[in-house]
């Protein structure tokens, strides 16, 4: 299995979001993510180093990968579980890093965190439009 497939594997395995999400965060269009993991075209080392932070693949599995020492898909299927949660590990240190630098935001989501479930909802779903309002007014 290719380091392009691997990646691929990984992305919607372990990661699990859409091909458009990571195209998304990568700045790149599906299109070419989609080349990248079909192994059509070769990925730059700046999309890699930013698969590499997108995907939370700590340096070890990394380096194998790249090496291709962990191509065998079954070695990967063996540790997704525990791959998923060093991955879920280092996006929540991200997520409360954001949130540390953002104090305003970590307070309304205190203060929302105590509310009712009624209006934790509705707030919530007020929010999500709003990101995603914002979200197509910069893309």
């Amino acid at each position: 299995m290719s380091l392009a497939h691997v990646l691929k594997y990984y992305r919607e395995e372990v990661v699990q979001i859409s091909q458009r999400s990571a195209a998304y965060l990568l700045n790149i269009q599906s299109a070419t993510l989609s080349n990248y993991e079909k192994g059509t075209r070769q990925i730059p080392i700046d999309t890699l180093r930013k698969m590499k932070d997108i995907y939370h693949i700590d340096n070890d599995t990394f380096m194998a990968m790249v090496l291709y020492e962990t191509t065998d898909p079954k070695m990967i299927k063996e540790s997704k579980f525990e791959l998923s949660q060093k991955a879920l590990k280092a996006e929540d240190q991200q997520l409360l890093e954001f949130l540390r630098k953002h104090p305003s935001l970590m307070n309304e989501l205190r203060i929302l965190l105590h509310s009712s479930p009624a209006k934790q909802k509705s707030r919530i779903e007020t929010l999500v439009d709003f990101l995603k309002v914002a979200k197509k007014g910069t893309y």
